[in-house]
């Protein structure tokens, strides 16, 4: 089951190139990935230095699943990744629950652009990394 942690690699990647993107002043598509109010009023405006630091979490969270699951050989698995492993799969079952306002399962807003995208791709791949992350850690 190797194309599990293969697919995730490269959706990490692809989503940290989309972040670097972001932070260096491109506006394509922005308008639907920050949570809004009812009002369609952002909530808060990410600077370059947080989208960058985002874009080198999910780049590491791609080197981790990397690691963990062999696709990047090592002579032998540290006990850290298999810690990291395990927060990696925490992170986005947290983000998958979510705040119980404006992401997640359980959020409340759900008329704004930013709340039907995280409906449709945002919470479900949350959920596909967090299984990914777990069943990899399981197996190992």
């Amino acid at each position: 089951m190797i194309m599990l942690p293969i697919i995730s690699c490269i959706i990490l990647l692809l989503l940290a190139f989309i972040h670097v993107y972001w932070a260096f002043g491109e506006k394509k598509g922005i308008i639907a990935v920050i949570p809004q109010d009812n009002h369609n009023q952002r909530q808060f405006t990410p600077g370059k230095w947080i989208t960058l630091l985002v874009a080198g979490c999910l780049f590491c969270a791609c080197l981790i699943l990397g690691i963990q699951s062999s696709l990047i050989p090592l002579i032998k698995q540290p006990k850290l990744v298999n810690i990291l492993s395990f927060f990696c799969f925490l992170v986005f079952g947290l983000r998958a629950i979510g705040d119980f306002n404006y992401v997640g399962l359980f959020k409340k807003i759900r008329k704004t652009s930013f709340s039907k995208m995280d409906s449709i791709a945002y919470t479900p791949l949350c959920l596909f990394l967090s299984f990914t992350f777990i069943y990899v850690f399981m197996t190992k």
